[in-house]
């Protein structure tokens, strides 16, 4: 272990690599997509190849990010670029790599880099830190450690999965070193200025117009302690909005006073559902909920998949949220 927190391993596993393909979960969020372009920019100088690579959709809300249109969208048979090491990036698990783990060449090491408490350690090298707020934080101090540049363009990126995915400073999982690394990123020329006009204060009137039809659709359980959100695939197809606009609706219900779980059963358009767990306090572990129903994540943020519909899914989950809300209603 280096002196920075970083594994002996996982530093010695990018310094031998000369090819690298950057992988994060599917679909990636700011979080992984911010965290590997960064990554990308600043290890290219010293590398063969690096490429960010996904089979899933990379989110619109990005593109203002440098290196965003380099990002390779696997179609199809397409192969995964020729590499040396998979740099797998805030993946709990392998399922959530999808084929560019299953079908990266033969050879190709595996680095696991996570902050998920869940995390199933698949990799060839794992270094998984459950205090990290972020895998940026992660990804920021590796970078360091190398002795690379990190120019204003790869500091955006990492303050953006920083910003993101703890919440704006503002969850649980922020610690000091969070802040830390947050100021160092300024320091190297982030923008948080241009960050917010592109995360916070570009939203479509078509996604507002989905919010105000989402908070009608709240239903509240557990003397409103617990709030679920149950919507269909095609739910807001007519105002123009697209499957990552709702992927961040159960931030409504949780935002609502009096809440200590909250969950969003959003039907997929292939079928089956995705659940998106949140909580407002440490006793209510929807991280342990989520596992137990094929998933994982964090304390206060979880997910998993169903094979059944959203209104099948949200049904069967009820009784054990209802509980889970209501033993910690009274103290929160």
């Amino acid at each position: 272990m280096s002196t920075s927190g970083v594994p002996a391993d996982a530093l010695q596993a990018v310094r031998a690599a000369r090819r690298i393909v950057i992988a994060s979960h599917i679909p990636m969020d700011g979080d992984g997509l911010g965290t590997g372009l960064a990554l990308m920019r600043a290890l290219r100088p010293s590398k063969d190849a690096v490429h960010l690579v996904t089979p899933g959709y990379v989110p619109r809300v990005y593109t203002f990010l440098a290196g965003y249109d380099e990002i390779v969208k696997l179609g199809g048979d397409q192969p995964v670029p020729d590499c040396d090491l998979l740099l797998a990036l805030d993946a709990g698990n392998a399922e959530r790599l999808g084929r560019v783990l299953t079908d990266r060449p033969e050879g190709a090491r595996v680095l696991n880099v996570d902050h998920h408490i869940s995390n199933t350690l698949y990799g060839d090298v794992n270094w998984v830190d459950a205090a990290a707020g972020a895998t940026a934080e992660l990804g920021y101090l590796l970078l360091v450690e190398l002795g690379v540049e990190i120019d204003a363009q790869a500091a955006q990126a990492l303050l953006v999965a920083l910003v993101t995915d703890t919440g704006r400073f503002c969850y649980s999982s922020t610690r000091p070193r969070t802040l830390e690394i947050g100021a160092a990123l300024l320091r190297l020329g982030a923008d948080p200025d241009t960050l917010n006009l592109h995360l916070y204060r570009s939203i479509p009137r078509g996604v507002l117009d989905l919010h105000a039809r989402a908070v009608q659709r709240i239903a509240f359980h557990a003397d409103g302690a617990l709030a679920l959100l149950t919507v269909e695939a095609d739910f807001g197809s007519d105002l123009g909005v697209d499957e990552e606009d709702q992927k961040d609706l159960v931030d409504i219900p949780v935002s609502v006073e009096g809440v200590v779980v909250a969950g969003l059963f959003r039907g997929l358009k292939d079928g089956g559902t995705k659940v998106s767990l949140r909580s407002n306090s440490d006793a209510a572990d929807v991280a342990a909920f989520a596992a137990a129903c094929g998933g994982g994540g964090h304390v206060r943020a979880a997910g998993y998949p169903s094979a059944e519909g959203p209104a099948q899914t949200a049904r069967a989950a009820l009784k054990g949220l209802m509980q889970m809300a209501a033993a910690v209603s009274p103290g929160r």
